[in-house]
């Protein structure tokens, strides 16, 4: 973990408000494994307090503009995927080259292959499951998973098409892609979990690893697919972070255990978590 002013290299528009911000970063980038994170502090907005917390979708060699070949070496750029939702990530988007952000990262207990690798090697198929922005969470590891020469099937959703970002990266990856939209613009009509779930009943006598990154409502459903099927599930959480360093607790998430181990953090003790270890009924704040 390092914590570094680092430049701007591009910060480069998508479809329906989402950005794909390249930061030169090598010593961050070298150092990060599949599915950890990072926290991006706006430096000169006294206003915006708190750094964000942002998936490290890629790292990649630094290309000169007079080289557009596919670049080699070492890695030392960040790419972060993110979306405009808030005052913070609006400022983001006006980011320019050459512009410094303040990155704390890499951080947190991702994908990683010494875990998980031994589950997917005695699968039939790994399935990637993303909703919306959890797709910046899957890259690196679609990508570990094809050189191990593990098959892979990716199940993607968003509300309309413009959230259906960066699909293209994921295509020489995996042996499959499905797309759900839930107004019908792209892909089937409805939630991701639905052809998913038809996928499975067609193929029963399979066995699946799934590693899935979204919205509560989305890895909830996929969990219960995974349950009912007999199939392991890895789960990348999501939820609202102070510090990233597992200091404040205010990320901390229900998990199987009793008194202070019934809550673990999913900053530093995930964010990617065993899928049986979460208890995912939403916990009830009691009136007084």
């Amino acid at each position: 973990m390092y914590d570094d002013i680092v430049a701007v290299v591009k910060n480069e528009p998508l479809t329906g408000g989402h950005f794909l911000l390249n930061l030169h970063s090598p010593r961050q980038a070298q150092a990060t494994r599949p599915g950890q994170f990072a926290m991006v502090r706006l430096l000169g907005h006294m206003d915006v307090l708190l750094r964000r917390p942002m998936s490290i979708y890629d790292v990649k060699p630094a290309v000169s503009p007079q080289d557009q070949l596919a670049p080699v070496g070492s890695p030392e750029i960040i790419q972060l995927l993110y979306k405009i939702v808030g005052r913070g990530t609006r400022l983001m988007a006006e980011l320019k080259p050459g512009d410094q952000v303040g990155l704390l990262g890499p951080l947190g207990h991702g994908f990683f292959e010494e875990e998980y690798l031994p589950l997917a090697e005695k699968v039939d198929e790994i399935l990637l499951v993303a909703g919306g922005i959890g797709i910046a969470a899957l890259l690196l590891p679609a990508r570990q998973i094809a050189k191990a020469g593990l098959r892979q099937q990716l199940f993607f959703g968003g509300r309309t098409r413009d959230d259906l970002v960066a699909v293209e990266d994921f295509e020489s990856h995996v042996q499959g892609i499905t797309l759900a939209t839930e107004n019908g613009s792209r892909g089937h009509g409805g939630y991701v979990t639905e052809p998913l779930a038809r996928y499975l009943g067609d193929h029963r006598h399979q066995q699946f690893l799934f590693m899935a990154c979204g919205p509560w409502a989305m890895l909830r459903a996929s969990v219960e697919l995974a349950r009912q099927y007999g199939h392991s599930c890895l789960v990348s959480m999501e939820n609202r972070m102070g510090c990233g360093l597992g200091v404040c607790l205010g990320c901390s998430i229900r998990v199987v255990g009793t008194g202070h181990a019934a809550y673990e953090r999913v900053c530093t003790e995930g964010p990617v978590f065993q899928a049986e270890k979460v208890i995912w009924e939403r916990e009830e704040i009691p009136r007084i």
